[in-house]
């Protein structure tokens, strides 16, 4: 397999630091994932967009090498390498991206994942019998919370958190395997 370095971007990004990055992954022929990339600054996201270019321009080539521009330092090009972006639009303190770089990714449609497939499939690999059940009350229990709560910071009812209780009941599950298990969802939630 190939390794892949996932880098959270930040408002605080440097191209400079995205340059040490793509170096990098150039030398050693790994992917890059930079999550949250629009985060970047758009000064920033336009000397990134020349640095992608250049990396991109160099693999088409076949070169063995090549340089960023405006920098001196040759960089060894292994042709496995390979970058992705993920964003989040719409965010607040998200930018929108240059259309120089939009043109350089593949954009991919995500769409909102199946909760309850999920609490099914984890609460099953735990060792809950009446898992069909359980994730049915779990998921039902969530989607009221999440819609009739008012909207607060603190409350959290997305996937980490619901995989965090999942892993709650699962070392509840080995702690007291002959209880009811309706019981230990409702002890956990």
């Amino acid at each position: 397999g190939v390794f892949v370095v996932v880098t959270n971007c930040t408002d605080q990004q440097r191209y400079t630091d995205m340059a040490r990055i793509f170096k990098g992954l150039c030398q050693a022929g790994l992917w890059g994932c930079f999550d949250e990339f629009n985060r970047i600054e758009l000064p920033v996201l336009s000397v990134v967009a020349q640095q992608i270019l250049a990396i991109t321009n160099s693999k088409r080539s076949n070169a063995k090498s090549f340089t960023f521009p405006g920098d001196v330092q040759e960089i060894i090009l292994n042709k496995s390498v390979g970058y992705f972006i993920t964003m989040n639009p719409g965010y607040q303190g998200r930018q929108e991206l240059p259309e120089n770089l939009k043109v350089l990714f593949r954009g991919v449609a995500m769409m909102v994942p199946d909760r309850e497939i999920i609490i099914k499939v984890k609460l099953c690999s735990v060792g809950y019998v009446n898992y069909n059940d359980l994730a049915r009350k779990f998921n039902s229990l969530y989607n009221l919370c999440e819609q009739q709560l008012s909207k607060q910071k603190h409350y959290d009812f997305g996937l980490r958190n619901i995989l965090s209780i999942l892993r709650s009941l699962g070392q509840i599950k080995r702690d007291r395997i002959n209880d009811v298990e309706d019981g230990l969802l409702m002890i956990t939630l």
